[in-house]
């Protein structure tokens, strides 16, 4: 309790010292389930980006940015509070998102520096205390939604979502024009998740395009993967069966998520040419990211939770007016993560992020200062209806994933350097044992420094509640479809 005092105390003068300054302004975009090469800047060469590439070619593109955990509730809390998922404890079978921990969060301390403070669109995470578990007393403008919401709110002939979320943007935009104070504006996008519902107005966009796949996909499900999947990963596979299984309805599925990302990039294009005509853009410093990234069928799965890099690999994109000339349109290649973006945004208003926050300030790589930088990511997935729970390290040449409820235990191993999709698991492989135990010793200490559990495994990991009849809907559902797709082809 004392210590905790002391951080306050110290944080507060840390505000008042940084009232002096002209600080910048900020907007954090965010989508919901896209993947790093959804952007035309990212090497896809099918999908339409104009306004996204156009920021990537005026900021830095961080090419090594990975979600600490690969669900949308639990990476949001994340990138509100800096803290990995085994730290903030969010989810959605154990808790909302506790008082003290969104009290340390980025919208919550840049009000109390001073700044305007807005939110548009999917929240993605309940806190307690609050009506319906949203804190809208705790921005200067709120238009957001709890749950998934809907793509068409005013009914199926009215604007859809992310044409209506950047009008909200604009109308945010020019109210703050005329306040002597800075903003922080959260622009939360419910695209591309499910349902694939995009603006009509993209309909004929991509209708003879083939979805972006530099590499063949899998024919058949959970390629390559260990044993514990076919025990449990129920939903994953119902995916993969709906939607990849057959040509015609992957190609499908992915064109309806990039007409999906049409629409977020023309929001895009709206807001940015509002600062402009505005005069902010001088000012403004504008993130771009994504909660999580999503399997197009690699590995034999769709939607995403696990630890391969279709996953956990999501863009990040820093436009800085403060930038020098040589650094904008560059790329970063340093490993950096979901936790970065809050403390990063702390430390670009001048403010010294407090010492709960685990992730690290992002300045010094986009001023390209010679600094001491982590070699390795940590992420998780410890929702017990997502099995198989697991965790991982990853490194620039390696990843290892534990399976950690299996026992014996389950693991994979990948080297990166020469197998970058993951298609060889050397797990088992005698030549690799010291590098594997090398990587098993590293994550159980990351487990241990990021939890602030002994054990690393607090207890609430396997005692939070789960849904069962989901899963086992789920398992019900593959089933079903397994039996009717063997029947159609059987005579």
């Amino acid at each position: 309790m004392k210590s905790s005092l002391i951080a306050i105390v110290l944080f507060t003068a840390t505000l008042a010292q940084a009232g002096d300054a002209a600080r910048p302004n900020f907007i954090f975009l965010l989508t919901d389930d896209q993947r790093y090469d959804d952007l035309g800047c990212t090497g896809n060469t099918v999908i339409q980006t104009p306004h996204l590439d156009a920021l990537a070619r005026r900021g830095v593109l961080f090419r090594r940015f990975y979600v600490t955990s690969s669900v949308c509730m639990a990476s949001r809390a994340s990138y509100f509070t800096g803290r990995v998922e085994r730290s903030h404890a969010c989810n959605f079978y154990h808790r909302n998102l506790s008082p003290a921990a969104w009290a340390h969060s980025y919208p919550v301390l840049l009000r109390q520096a001073g700044y305007r403070t807005g939110f548009i669109g999917k929240f993605g995470v309940t806190v307690d205390g609050h009506a319906q578990g949203l804190p809208k007393s705790d921005f200067d403008c709120f238009d957001g939604f709890g749950g998934q919401g809907d793509y068409f709110p005013r009914g199926k002939n009215g604007p859809h979502l992310e044409r209506i979320m950047g009008d909200q943007a604009v109308a945010f935009l020019q109210n703050s024009a005329p306040q002597q104070k800075p903003f922080c504006l959260s622009v939360s996008f419910k695209a591309p998740h499910l349902p694939l519902q995009p603006d009509p107005s993209f309909a004929s966009l991509y209708r003879d395009a083939q979805p972006f796949l530099p590499h063949p996909l899998p024919a058949k499900e959970l390629a390559g993967l260990p044993p514990v999947f076919r025990q449990s990963a129920w939903y994953a596979r119902l995916e993969w069966l709906t939607w990849f299984s057959a040509e015609q309805k992957r190609r499908e599925f992915i064109l309806q998520r990039y007409r999906l990302i049409a629409g977020v990039d023309a929001a895009v294009g709206c807001i940015v040419a509002e600062l402009q005509k505005l005069g902010l853009e001088k000012n403004t410093v504008i993130l771009f990211a994504s909660d999580n990234g999503y399997y197009h069928g690699e590995h034999g799965l769709s939607t995403k939770f696990y630890l391969h890099e279709e996953s956990i690999r999501v863009p990040l994109i820093i436009v800085d007016p403060a930038l020098s000339v040589e650094r904008r349109g560059k790329m970063e290649d340093r490993p950096t993560a979901n936790t970065d973006v809050a403390p990063t945004l702390l430390d670009r208003a001048g403010l010294t992020p407090p010492a709960v926050m685990q992730g690290r300030s992002l300045m010094p790589l986009l001023q390209r200062k010679t600094t001491q930088w982590r070699d390795a990511i940590f992420c998780e997935n410890i929702i017990k209806e997502r099995r198989p729970m697991c965790d991982a390290i990853r490194t620039a040449d390696w990843k290892y994933i534990a399976y950690f409820e299996t026992n014996p235990l389950q693991e994979e191993l990948y080297h990166l350097a020469t197998d970058p999709r993951e298609l060889q698991n050397l797990a088992d492989d005698p030549g690799h044992a010291e590098t594997k135990q090398k990587l098993r010793a590293r994550l159980q200490a990351m487990r241990v420094q990021l939890s602030g559990d002994s054990t690393g495994f607090p207890a609430w990991i396997q005692t939070q509640k789960e849904n069962t009849s989901n899963w086992q809907g789920y398992r019900d559902g593959y089933l079903k479809l397994r039996q009717a797709k063997q029947e159609k082809i059987t005579p």
